[in-house]
């Protein structure tokens, strides 16, 4: 991979949003406080040298992003005698409450898939 593309990889995860207009690459912060200008400066530069990628990389159509549920989740047990176990309602281990499968999966499971 491109060290721009991983350089917008890595800005996107500091809380960077980036738009293109033509031939131009904006970036605009939306995370919690201030960005660290020590840590974002040298990224936006490598951002500018690898230019060309990172363009192309912007620009493709991002697929739909798919939604992890509690079923998939390796804290749900679901409901033993359920025709169905990928809707039905079982009980999160980590949450300690019931949660029918088919439920958002918690942050931990989220973080642990990615």
């Amino acid at each position: 991979m491109s060290p721009g593309i991983e350089a917008v990889r890595t800005l996107a995860k500091i809380g960077y949003r980036f738009t293109v207009n033509g031939e131009k690459i904006k970036a605009k912060y939306h995370g919690p406080g201030e960005p660290d200008p020590d840590t974002v400066r040298p990224l936006l530069e490598t951002v500018k040298e690898h230019k060309p990628d990172v363009l192309e990389y912007l620009s493709r159509p991002t697929p739909p992003e798919r939604i992890l549920t509690c079923f998939e989740c390796d804290h749900f047990r679901p409901a033993v005698s359920s025709p169905n176990p990928t809707q039905a309602f079982g009980r999160c281990e980590k949450r300690k409450k019931g949660r029918y499968g088919c439920a958002t999966a918690c942050e931990a499971a989220l973080e642990a898939k990615s």
